[in-house]
């Protein structure tokens, strides 16, 4: 891969201005300067273009297609317009970095010159940015959040039954040779699709972890993996072709899902499908606490909310997670986060 350690970061974005100009100031304002910021366009009409435009860094490039492509598509196309370039990360446009982000994930790919990719925890955050939980891909963490190597079977067997990769695409940082070495992202996926191309690539190369939150997950209805039905059906053809006797899709994903799923309906005040989606992941993982949640979701959300915020930072958020993150994540808090 020689001396090149320059960074393209990839940003798909469809009429989300506010949150797309979240991420890319987060990129911008990494300690790590070697980048440049890709901003695909997937022909926006809210003012995106415009907002983009008055950031003025000359790292940022935006790329309008206005045929659609979805999420897949515009990567790939990020992936391509990417020359120059020896490393390629991903961001979604909803989600946020921290910034000594890109600076420790190349740090681990200096001391695991064999890891062609690499992957971050990070914290999951509700609308208005206030965290929830942990996300981490390993029960057992690297020690004070150093990077750790982890390799192909285990990345695979963590793969096996879900994408354990946190925040899907947020976190990831991997050589450009490799990505096209796999053929990119699957375009005719609508969802699963990093899962897929996670699975191709931890057949290539071991994974530079690191186990320190430097991205923030949004949940809200409006991400793409709000679709269950595609989701479902997604899971389900990403397991088949990747494992040849990995079975039926485990129940416990179905209720993983669900709670999520139940999670940005209630963080959006929507109180039946919240009930429903509580309902169907007390049923599917044989967890009637659940229902709880469910009764809650249609008689109190505004409780429900909070109640279940406080639940999930008390029992998911390490030590120390909490005063790593608030300086660099309170500042993207405003009165109102996500486009009408």
């Amino acid at each position: 891969m020689g001396r090149d350690l320059k960074v393209a970061v990839v940003i798909p974005t469809f009429n989300r201005r506010d949150l797309v100009t979240q991420a890319v100031r987060s990129v911008l304002g990494q300690t790590y300067t070697d980048l440049t910021c890709l901003v695909i366009d997937n022909g926006s009409t809210d003012g995106t273009g415009e907002a983009l435009a008055a950031i003025g860094d000359p790292r940022l490039k935006v790329l309008v297609e206005d045929r659609p492509m979805g999420g897949p598509g515009a990567r790939n196309l990020g992936i391509t317009a990417a020359e120059g370039c020896a490393w390629v990360a991903f961001l979604d446009s909803d989600d946020v970095w921290a910034p000594t982000k890109l600076e420790r994930q190349m740090a681990a790919i200096a001391r695991y010159p064999e890891a062609r990719w690499s992957a971050t925890a990070c914290v999951s955050v509700g609308e208005d940015l206030r965290v929830r939980h942990a996300v981490r891909m390993r029960d057992v963490p690297a020690a004070s959040g150093e990077s750790a190597i982890v390799s192909s079977a285990e990345v695979r067997a963590l793969l096996l039954e879900d994408n354990r990769v946190p925040a899907g695409n947020s976190t990831v940082l991997a050589a450009r040779a490799v990505l096209q070495e796999v053929g990119g992202f699957d375009a005719t996926l609508a969802t699963c699709d990093d899962w897929d191309l996670w699975l191709r690539i931890a057949a290539l190369s071991p994974l530079a972890y690191i186990d320190a939150p430097l991205a923030a997950y949004r949940l809200w209805d409006g991400q793409s993996s709000s679709n269950e039905r595609a989701f479902m059906r997604d899971a389900a053809t990403v397991r088949a072709r990747n494992f040849d006797d990995a079975g039926p899709v485990p129940r416990s994903f179905f209720a993983r899902w669900e709670r999520e799923a139940a999670r940005r309906h209630v963080a959006a005040r929507r109180r039946l499908p919240a009930a429903r989606s509580y309902i169907r992941a007390a049923w599917v993982g044989a967890a009637p606490g659940q229902l709880v949640y469910a009764v809650a979701a249609v008689a109190l959300p505004g409780v429900a909310e909070r109640r279940l915020r406080r639940l999930e930072t008390a029992q998911r958020l390490p030590e120390g997670w909490e005063p790593e993150t608030e300086p660099w994540l309170a500042p993207y808090r405003t009165a109102n986060n996500v486009n009408a």
